[in-house]
């Protein structure tokens, strides 16, 4: 058998793959925004009117715009799209336990984020995540602010216990006062302050392997939750 047989099969599956996660990501866009169909349908018609008013203006041929406005087109409309999917996922995403660590796990370079919450509680499953970048340890609160406060604290305390000079965030994830949303939780990790203490790449490992001693001395995880049921189920975001 040929490469070139053996290969398009690979392509295929590829292209289906790809056209299986817009199907996915423009209905996940749409339950949230409704309007996000009628703007991508809308930008192409402006877009292949364009060209037909340019061609007719320049008197060129229509054929040499048209398939310039329709590549343009679907660029503007998966730009669209990819602006929408993630707002629209952490949207319908507030309020289930562990939602946070969705977007925390797109903080990107220069982050180390804990797999596990530090602190769970049992009976109303508010949640305390860690990680450590560039503005020093962050600690960030799924639930009620009077239900985590105490959490939060404890779990500051422990953290000042092993690392007296590093500086301790500590951010309030939900929809209620004081609260950062679910959405701008990416922009508040981003504006964290990063003076007069600026972790290096160095510093954030040696703090990270000291705090993941200290979770493995049992100082964090209450007994009997099981952190798995605090993840996200990504199929059912879908709707499948």
């Amino acid at each position: 058998m040929s490469s070139d047989q053996t290969s398009r099969p690979r392509r295929l599956h590829r292209v289906r793959r790809a056209l299986q996660n817009i199907r996915d990501s423009y209905t996940i866009s749409r339950r949230t925004y409704p309007w996000v169909g009628w703007a991508m349908l809308g930008s192409a018609v402006a877009l292949v009117g364009l060209a037909v008013w340019v061609s007719v203006l320049s008197s060129q041929p229509l054929w040499y715009w048209l398939p310039l406005a329709v590549l343009l087109a679907l660029t503007v409309c998966m730009v669209i799209l990819s602006l929408t999917v993630r707002r629209a996922s952490y949207t319908q995403l507030e309020g289930t336990p562990g939602a946070a660590k969705a977007v925390l796990d797109q903080a990107g370079r220069g982050w180390y984020v804990e797999s596990q919450p530090v602190a769970v509680s049992p009976r109303t499953m508010d949640l305390v995540w860690r990680m450590v970048g560039r503005p020093g340890v962050v600690l960030v609160a799924e639930g009620a602010v009077s239900h985590t406060r105490r959490m939060l604290e404890e779990e500051e305390r422990k953290v000042r216990r092993v690392l007296s000079t590093v500086p301790v965030h500590v951010i309030h994830v939900g929809t209620g006062t004081g609260q950062v949303r679910l959405t701008e939780l990416s922009r508040t990790l981003r504006q964290l302050p990063t003076k007069p203490t600026r972790l290096t790449d160095n510093e954030i490992s040696q703090v990270s392997k000291r705090l993941e001693s200290l979770a493995s001395k049992g100082m964090s995880m209450p007994r009997g939750v099981d952190p798995s049921k605090a993840r996200i189920d990504r199929r059912a975001l879908r709707g499948r």
